[in-house]
């Protein structure tokens, strides 16, 4: 049985309690642990995933009730300040318009341009985050988001993005993600107007079905964007997103693997196009809708396997709890409850 409402902003207080308790002082999380157990600490970070984090806890910040977390607001204000940190200008971007890239172990990577973007932008809606904010960021949040969209804008190459820069040389490197471009593209629509190339890229990378294959959920949130700012023909994002939303209901193996974020994933993509769909009934075929719905409510009850006490943890071979599997998985559940539990 699919959680109701109240069952589903349950799991998301809990889970942003406990990502609040592993911010540790110096803004970093512990970064991944053993299902009930924060000592038992894994190896490891990753930069693209604390950005990713601190977005859904900005996000979750601004439910009803949140407040009432202790050290939530610190907290983020001590992420923020590790993002902070990792900001470096761009070497090459001219000195009349500076950009600011987001750098790890030397390398600049389009998602985490995304992803910081996601991040930053929300957390400039909430008023009591405000002075933490400008403390992590000394250039101030809305010059720091400014540039960090110039740098994201300029690696659109024609008809897709450039994926990862060394921050040094400028050099590309002909890594590609399955994930960058839809976190870059979901960023860049929520932080500012698009631009020429930006929808330029976008409906090319739409009609030709980009993230199909991949079952993107970055793709769905940037299609979703896209749609509601009117970048694009409400006529190409129905057909972009149907068939995104038919690759998923047909091709279920990702299910078959017993992890819960494969599933979480998948259940983000689905409950956003379901509130879509609701704000716009017309987009979408209500037969679609229908088996939309079904399908997420199906999803989101597997996940249950692998929860407990705010914490999702890898699947049925691992008890390792990753910062970013309660971020995907909450996020899905945040998403069903603003459903209404799927009304």
């Amino acid at each position: 049985m699919a959680p109701s409402a109240s069952d589903a902003r349950s799991i998301v207080s809990a889970s942003l309690s406990h990502l609040t308790r592993l911010v540790q002082r110096k803004g970093k999380f512990i970064y991944a642990h053993e299902a009930g157990d924060i000592d038992a600490v894994h190896d490891g970070y990753n930069l693209l995933r604390h950005c990713g984090t601190l977005w859904f806890m900005t996000r979750a910040a601004q439910l009803p009730g949140a407040a009432s977390i202790p050290d939530l607001v610190p907290a983020m204000g001590r992420a923020a300040s590790y993002i902070g940190g990792k900001l470096q200008p761009a070497p090459w971007s001219p000195a009349e318009d500076p950009t600011l890239a987001l750098v790890s172990k030397g390398m600049v990577k389009l998602g985490g341009l995304g992803l910081a973007l996601l991040a930053l932008g929300e957390a400039q809606k909430i008023p009591a985050l405000q002075p933490a904010l400008a403390k992590a960021l000394p250039l101030g949040p809305t010059a720091t988001i400014s540039r960090l969209r110039r740098y994201a804008l300029d690696e659109i190459d024609g008809d897709d993005f450039r994926h990862k820069r060394d921050i040094l040389t400028g050099d590309i490197h002909p890594f590609r993600s399955d994930y960058y471009t839809g976190e870059a593209i979901f960023g860049l629509l929520t932080t500012g107007p698009s631009t020429d190339a930006l929808t330029h890229v976008i409906t090319a990378l739409m009609r030709r079905g980009y993230g199909w294959a991949e079952q993107s959920h970055w793709m769905a949130y940037a299609a979703c964007e896209a749609i509601e700012r009117d970048v694009i023909p409400e006529v190409l994002g129905a057909a972009y997103l149907t068939g995104l939303m038919q690759a998923t209901l047909t091709n279920v193996a990702y299910r078959a693997r017993r992890q819960s974020t494969p599933i979480g994933c998948r259940a983000e993509a689905l409950t956003r196009v379901l509130l879509l769909a609701r704000a716009r009934p017309w987009l979408l075929q209500d037969t679609l809708v229908d088996k939309l719905r079904i399908h997420v409510a199906e999803d989101l009850t597997l996940l249950l396997d692998w929860y407990q006490d705010g914490q999702f943890w890898q699947g049925d071979t691992s008890r390792k709890v990753q910062i970013d599997y309660i971020q995907h998985n909450a996020t899905a559940f945040m998403q069903w409850a603003d459903l209404g539990a799927g009304g």
